[in-house]
């Protein structure tokens, strides 16, 4: 069949190749069998909606992706995500009151294993202990391994530390979601330090959230990097239709606070200038 990955924006995640377009057609544009529309953020409904209708007379409209609620039964590499992205898993056991994975994609689904160097996956130590060996066996075969989705700390075992020893680590990523889980988080960069430098252990801190403060957030952001970790500011967005609505704090100290927390050379530069 012949299809057409149309996507509201390019990101650093999107497919690149034939077939492959962003935003409306041009007067050049081919007919096609199905017109697949991907949307991944909700802020881009609103545009996904002039999508639709300018892509009418493509080919048959389908739309679908995060934003959507689409639960992910599968994973095609290359489809909706660049080559390299793989997905091994869906869904999360956990119920974190921040996060649309649980409601989106229910609890943990372990899928068939793609080859891919970034996995995707939102909580791939809450596998089976079987699957996290395939996936290993799997990563063996890879290079520049970038654990992008993230590991969730509590589950960073000495096994799971001696596999990751034997890969070529790029990044592995942990989170700093709330001020209790700075005590996994220690546990975790405690094993990881052992083999990983700090450039190769990130953490996404969440910050803005309701009844966050700049200098709670900061202090949350300097304690991720006094533990070991590079840290990395994730702010916390509103399922809106805007983008610019998404902010809970739209201030620009916070604005100012995610840049200096975004870019690892200020953030080195911040914490070593102490």
């Amino acid at each position: 069949m012949n299809i057409a990955r149309v996507f509201p924006r390019k990101t650093k995640m999107s497919p690149c190749g034939p077939n492959v377009y962003f935003g409306c057609p041009e007067i050049w544009t081919p007919k096609y069998d199905e017109v697949h529309i991907s949307v991944a953020f909700t802020w881009d409904l609103m545009l996904a909606e002039i999508l639709i209708q300018r892509w009418d007379n493509y080919g048959k409209i389908r739309i679908g992706g995060p934003a959507l609620h689409d639960p992910g039964n599968g994973f095609e590499p290359g489809m909706y995500l660049k080559q390299g992205v793989t997905i091994t898993s869906r869904g999360c056991p956990n119920n974190c009151d921040f996060c649309f994975v649980p409601e989106r994609e229910g609890k943990i689904r372990e899928l068939k294993i793609k080859p891919g160097n970034i996995i995707q996956d939102n909580n791939l130590l809450a596998c089976s202990k079987t699957h996290i060996q395939k996936v290993f066996e799997m990563l063996r075969t890879q290079r520049r391994i970038h654990f992008a989705g993230g590991l969730e700390s509590a589950r960073v075992t000495d096994d799971i530390v001696e596999k990751l020893r034997g890969l070529k680590i790029y990044q592995i990523w942990l989170s700093y979601d709330y001020p209790g889980a700075v005590y996994p988080l220690k546990a975790a960069v405690e094993k990881l330090a052992r083999y990983f430098k700090r450039d190769k252990i990130r953490c996404y801190v969440l910050i803005g959230y309701k009844g966050d403060t700049i200098d709670k957030a900061e202090s949350r952001l300097r304690e991720a990097w006094e533990i070991g970790t590079l840290p990395f500011a994730m702010r916390y967005r509103t399922p809106s239709a805007k983008w610019e609505d998404t902010f809970l704090y739209k201030e620009r100290p916070w604005n100012l606070l995610t840049r200096e927390w975004t870019r690892p050379a200020i953030t080195k530069s911040i914490m070593k200038g102490i």
